[in-house]
């Protein structure tokens, strides 16, 4: 009740704001009021320089800073809430991005994503990296469509760029705190100090915490719970003499009971769970991550017109993850793994100046990461002839025999070293044919190599645990799976990748462009269990887009739409085969088609309403005569030809509007928001266990700033009518059931901001 009524209250002052009479406006201080100066511009570097968004021809999404802290986006699952492009998928402590309806369905230690995330231009390869807070952010740049000729490796599907703030040559500080229910506690400070001319050092650090959003009927904890801790500290140097050089060091901590699982029956629609409020769990969950990230630039603009820049940077991570393996009783069985990838990303690029009729970027890109990885099943509780006294217990007469692992009681492990490598050498020209008609090309090769060694490890405990997918499996289902088993595997490949547009500019503030990109991921293989490495080819994509953008009623108007096709070739699914271990594998499943139509409207209606509008109508489909087989026990092969594609909904669409009521003490400004989405699947299945049904999130604040103050402070709901909206789903043969998460339910709270 309490909360309800907090809610209304705060819904109805934003309401009751963005309906002040204009005459409340006009009786308002001159001093609180700000001037007409249009929409503004925003610089982005979607095209490794810095451009306009609206004269830079790539459909894009662009959020600052300021406007994410507002709308309470602190993390990349945050950003589906508000983007309407983008999707993205939670599962077991990582998540991954679908941008378009393009995502990956292999997301193992030897996956690539199909929409990478880049931190400052390094490469984010593990999806549980990306789960880390925004803080100190400049901006997040959401580039749509195949990006490989300048931004890297396997963006098929687009990338999702977040530019943190660098030092500046001033002295500064900011600050802020929230608190909300769920016992919600939030802060970010951050300090900048200019030590000397030229030379800048800044500070900054956040704390997220809540307690878990859904609770546990089980013996298990709560989920859904966050408590992350992040701190980074930059330092800048620019000479006179045209050289720069950055250097960031970040570490970051999380450590959470994990996601809050939900089960149901397999085939079946998705149960109802109500408001999603309790699960079952009955063993302990966990997810932990230790990180340090080191990036570092040098910079060289010489006389002759040339630019030169080296970035790099190192990674280490301590990534560890436990489930529930089962779902049910007996409440023993525990999922468990460990991953601790070391990364290297370094580039070199040159450049002209963007002063004359032809302008070139070229450079080398080299990407490594070595990844040793621990997983497996681990038994809770030995008992019987595996415990203590027991035949092969402690102190038994059997005890002496391999695999009988009472050290560490794992039923299943695998213990594996992985290697990968990037490397790449590409270029791109732009040209001016006319003063208003501009050619695009560019190319890029990339050699990929991944290599795996180790050992999946079954120990005599295992005996007790069903390793094929079924508790009583029928006579001559199973095959047999010897004690110890290589798991090795090795792939090496090179491919080339392209882009070719024009862009068209009519008039100040209007462009058209028309461009074609391939688009490329990487192969891989399975290796993690009975069968010898079974390898997989790349994906490939071509893509076609015509999009225009505008700026128009001196800037108080901006107008944009695109259109796209893209032709999906050798779509990386996963299905279930006996050519690998554990059941399931990655292959390339066939091709699929992606038709789309995006538009944006963004305005000024008055010098205190903005109004922003998105949309955007999607069909995708899988090509004719496409079999996968199931995860049932024997697997059986169905046909998805003509399918949608996973994290594709027909219709997305989002809009704000934004008002400040000037008051003689200060500004009120209230926001509402909302995304709207059509149903779609998890599953290439398209089954309607694994489907999310449509569905609206809205959200509301009202903030206040006195006149010439360092100080603002803010109230605000999210998921304003608490609707229970998917997050994930999942067919888990193996625990005979299927999985489901959900985003988070209506929180409300306060936040307060100072900036000096």
């Amino acid at each position: 009740m309490k909360a309800n009524t907090a809610v209304s209250y705060l819904l109805g002052a934003s309401l009751f704001a963005l309906a002040m009479p204009a005459q409340a406006q006009d009786a308002a201080s001159a001093d609180a009021a700000k001037p007409a100066e249009g929409l503004g511009e925003i610089v982005v570097t979607a095209n490794r320089v810095a451009s306009s968004a609206q004269d830079t021809p790539i459909a894009l999404n662009v959020y600052t800073g300021a406007k994410l802290a507002e709308q309470g986006v602190n993390t990349v699952r945050d950003l589906a809430q508000i983007d309407p492009s983008v999707n993205v998928t939670n599962s077991t402590g990582a998540a991954y991005v679908a941008v378009r309806g393009i995502a990956s369905t292999d997301v193992t230690e030897i996956g690539d994503p199909s929409v990478p995330i880049t931190r400052d231009g390094f490469f984010v390869n593990r999806s549980f990296a990306i789960s880390s807070s925004f803080y100190d952010v400049a901006r997040i740049e959401v580039l749509k469509g195949p990006q490989g000729t300048l931004q890297g490796r396997n963006s098929t599907g687009g990338v999702v760029s977040i530019i943190t703030n660098r030092p500046e040559m001033r002295t500064g500080a900011y600050g802020s705190i929230e608190a909300g229910n769920y016992k919600t506690f939030n802060g970010e400070a951050g300090v900048n100090v200019q030590l000397a001319p030229g030379f800048a050092v800044r500070a900054s650090g956040t704390i997220l915490s809540h307690k878990g959003y859904r609770t546990s009927t089980g013996p298990a904890v709560d989920g859904d719970d966050e408590n992350f801790k992040s701190g980074r500290i930059q330092a800048l140097y620019k000479g006179d003499n045209g050289l720069s050089a950055w250097v960031s060091y970040q570490h970051d901590s999380r450590d959470v009971n994990g996601d809050a699982q939900f089960r149901g029956p397999l085939g079946g629609p998705m149960p109802d769970f109500g408001k999603a409020k309790t699960f079952t769990s009955f063993v302990p969950t966990l997810t932990k991550l230790e990180s340090d990230r080191v990036r570092w630039e040098l910079a060289y603009s010489a006389d002759m017109g040339l630019n030169f820049i080296y970035s790099g940077g190192y990674d280490t991570a301590n990534w560890r993850n436990r489930l529930d393996a089962t779902g049910g009783y007996p409440a023993n069985r525990q999922f468990r793994q460990q991953e601790t990838p070391k990364t290297w990303n370094h580039e070199f690029r040159v450049s002209n100046n963007k002063d004359g009729r032809l302008f070139f970027q070229a450079g080398y890109f080299y990407f490594q990461e070595k990844n040793v990885v621990n997983s497996g099943i681990f038994n809770l509780d030995m008992t019987g002839a595996f415990g203590p006294g027991g035949m092969f217990g402690p102190g038994g007469p059997l005890s002496f025999l391999p695999n009988v692992d009472q050290s560490n009681r794992y039923a299943l492990k695998f213990d594996y070293d992985i290697l990968t490598r990037s490397q790449a050498l590409f270029g791109q020209i732009e040209y001016k044919l006319t003063d208003q008609l501009q050619l695009s090309l560019g190319g890029r090769y990339t050699w990929d190599k991944k290599v795996r060694t180790g050992n999946a490890v079954l120990s005599l405990p295992a005996l007790a645990f069903p390793l094929c997918g079924n508790d009583f499996p029928a006579p001559g289902t199973c095959p047999p799976f010897p004690l110890t088993t290589p798991g090795n595997g090795n792939l090496s490949q090179g491919e080339p990748t392209w882009h070719a547009g024009l862009n068209y500019r009519p008039a100040p503030g209007t462009l058209i462009y028309a461009k074609y990109d391939r688009g490329y991921k990487s192969g891989g293989f399975n290796s993690n269990g009975s069968a010898p490495s079974v390898d997989y080819g790349p994906e490939r994509l071509d893509a076609f887009e015509i999009g225009t953008k505008n700026s128009l009623m001196g800037n108080t108007l901006q107008l944009n739409a695109s259109v796209f096709y893209f032709n999906y070739k050798g779509y990386q699914g996963s299905q279930t085969t006996d050519a690998v271990s554990s059941g399931s594998g990655v292959f390339n499943v066939g091709s699929a088609k992606v038709f789309g139509i995006e538009g944006s409207l963004t305005a000024l209606a008055s010098k205190n309403t903005r109004v922003n509008i998105n949309a955007a109508y999607l069909h995708t489909k899988f090509g004719d005569g496409i079999k996968i087989n199931t995860g049932a026990n024997p697997p059986v092969a169905v046909d998805i030809g003509g399918n949608r594609l996973p994290n594709a909904p027909e219709f997305t669409a989002s809009g704000s509007i934004e008002q400040d009521v000037p008051v003689s003490f200060g500004t009120f400004t209230a926001r509402i928001d909302a995304k709207y989405s059509s149903d779609f699947y998890y599953s290439v299945f398209n089954t309607t266990d694994t489907k999310s049904w449509d569905y609206v999130l809205a959200n509301a604040s009202i903030k206040f700033k006195p006149v010439d103050s360092f100080w603002e402070v803010s109230a605000y709901v999210r998921n304003v009518f608490n609707k229970q909206v998917l997050a994930y789903a999942a067919q888990n043969f193996n625990a005979g059931a299927n999985t489901y998460q959900f985003q988070a339910p209506r929180t409300f709270g306060v936040r307060a901001s100072v900036k000096f």
